[in-house]
């Protein structure tokens, strides 16, 4: 009997050493596949998943969250974080933003206003949602290009790759100077240098245009930009007087009528006569029309055969008209103050008119003048005692602008002037 006892015992005892070996096993095996899976999450985390858009006319940050499935909690809370460091009411149609989800809970947010300055939000290490403002790590690299005119200013600087924006501020510098709109011609060369922005060789960001020079019918403008020790910055002539004058070159504004047309779409062929006392500028119906300088709104309304009116009092005893309007500016009636540059009306047929144009006239001490013939002193010149550090900028910038050529590729130049092809 004893003995029996004895080896039910042992069989039990083996059983339960035959089963803990089952069950260490069990456990060294599920713990080796339980390290093999961590280990394999820690080589291939979760996929991330990033999806982007623009804020888009009339929307904000909010409303594009709402639209991209964020609960009216995860808003607020979104919402909580950015507000110490970022104004809401500054969004932009062109702004864009970027959600990165994982395993599809939010990772991070990218809000982008400018190709290299972004707000980020991102999980803190408690999980909690923490906003920063953060900027791109970048080269700074004077780049430039040399090219001619075939057809207009825009269709021209477009061929040789140049952005419209870097377009546009190129017009700007010398929208004192020359009319972009009707004086340009067939052969004309223009020569810029700017601060290109660039990570990885990829230009990100098209900088301060720091040289301009552009060669019309034989007459070379010149434009150097210079900061003074204060900050102030701005372009000069080669010896050192404002480029900015009292009235722009004409009244229809390159700018202002390049974005009213769209980049999409080559501008129109625009021409000018002079049939009277005045200047006739022929455009398409819908043309902004912008006031040559500051002042003060005289008259707007319906005057004979100039159709819709308006008449603007200048500084210095100058008057100027303009005729022929579809209509007008927005707020533009008689007493309101105007900004050079600001659109008080558009390119119509009002009144007596065979046909879409603007009758610009001028008028100085009571008499209807030349336009295209006064001379106007500059806005400001260069304070004397920076002329010495203007003109070592100046024979630096004119050295670059001098090695480029006609490579129809753009000009990289380094920190020593030395063109690189």
């Amino acid at each position: 009997m004893e003995r029996k006892i004895n080896r039910w015992y042992n069989k039990r005892k083996m059983k339960k050493k035959f089963l803990a070996t089952i069950f260490i096993f069990i456990l060294l095996v599920a713990g080796t596949s339980l390290f093999l899976y961590l280990k394999a999450c820690r080589k291939h985390p979760p996929p991330e998943k990033t999806s982007s858009a623009t804020i888009g006319k009339g929307g904000t940050l909010l409303t594009s969250l709402a639209r991209e499935g964020f609960s009216q909690e995860e808003i607020f809370l979104l919402q909580e974080a950015l507000r110490p460091i970022f104004d809401f009411r500054k969004c932009y149609p062109d702004d864009k933003y970027e959600i990165t989800r994982t395993s599809g809970k939010l990772k991070n947010i990218r809000y982008w206003t400018s190709p290299l300055d972004f707000y980020l939000v991102e999980r803190g290490d408690s999980g909690e949602l923490v906003a920063s403002r953060e900027r791109v790590k970048t080269e700074e690299v004077i780049t430039g290009i040399k090219g001619e005119i075939e057809s207009s200013l825009y269709e021209s600087m477009l061929k040789e790759n140049l952005t419209p924006d870097l377009i546009m501020r190129f017009a700007d510098i010398f929208a004192w100077q020359i009319d972009f709109l009707t004086e340009p011609r067939t052969g004309d060369v223009f020569k810029l240098i700017w601060k290109d922005y660039q990570k990885d060789g990829k230009s990100l960001l098209e900088g301060r245009i720091l040289a301009a020079q552009y060669e019309n019918n034989g007459k070379i403008h010149t434009a150097v930009f210079f900061e003074d020790s204060a900050g102030s910055g701005d372009h000069y002539t080669l010896e050192g007087e404002s480029l900015r004058k009292m009235f722009l070159r004409s009244p229809l504004n390159y700018r202002r009528i390049s974005s009213y047309f769209s980049y999409q779409r080559f501008h129109p062929i625009l021409k000018y006569y002079r049939p009277h006392l005045g200047i006739d500028y022929a455009a398409p119906s819908g043309t902004p029309v912008s006031t040559i300088g500051d002042g003060m709104v005289v008259y707007a309304g319906w005057k004979d055969g100039f159709g819709r009116f308006v008449k603007i009092r200048h500084s210095g005893s100058y008057y100027t008209t303009y005729g022929h309007l579809s209509r007008y500016g927005r707020g533009i009636k008689e007493g309101k103050k105007v900004k050079q540059g600001q659109v008080i009306g558009y390119v119509g047929t009002s009144g007596l008119s065979t046909g879409p144009h603007l009758d610009f006239r001028i008028i100085r001490n009571g008499r209807f003048v030349n336009f295209l013939k006064i001379k106007l002193p500059s806005a400001k010149s260069l304070d004397p005692k920076y002329m010495a550090s203007f003109n070592e900028i100046k024979d630096q910038y004119l050295s670059r602008l001098n090695q480029l050529d006609f490579q129809g590729n753009l000009a990289v130049t380094d920190s020593l002037g030395v063109v690189k092809q």
